[in-house]
């Protein structure tokens, strides 16, 4: 959830002034919607950022995470409380110890 948040507070840069301040903004470590006439065509992940993501989209193809996460969403459409996110894969990485 931390990127998606951090991917929505990201500043927009226009594509003409990212040419002129390239390492400006890669050393700022955060992410940046590149735009093109306004409309966002691309986005500068810090390194860890992508790490993190490619980590969680590994774990989302897990058959064992589907499950559970099939699971919550039954368990959600019933009107059962539901579980944090961080809470579901600690208990996922737990089972496969």
């Amino acid at each position: 959830m931390k990127l998606a948040i951090n991917l929505l507070k990201a500043p927009h840069i226009g594509i003409r002034d990212l040419k002129g301040h390239l390492s400006e903004f890669l050393k700022k470590e955060k992410p940046v919607v590149v735009t093109d006439r306004g409309q966002p065509i691309n986005v500068i992940l810090p390194y860890e950022e992508m790490l993190e993501l490619l980590d969680i989209l590994d774990e989302m193809d897990d058959e064992e995470t589907k499950k559970t996460i099939e699971e919550g969403r039954k368990s959600i459409r019933r009107g059962e409380a539901g579980i944090p996110v961080s809470n579901l894969f600690k208990q996922v990485r737990s089972k496969r110890k």
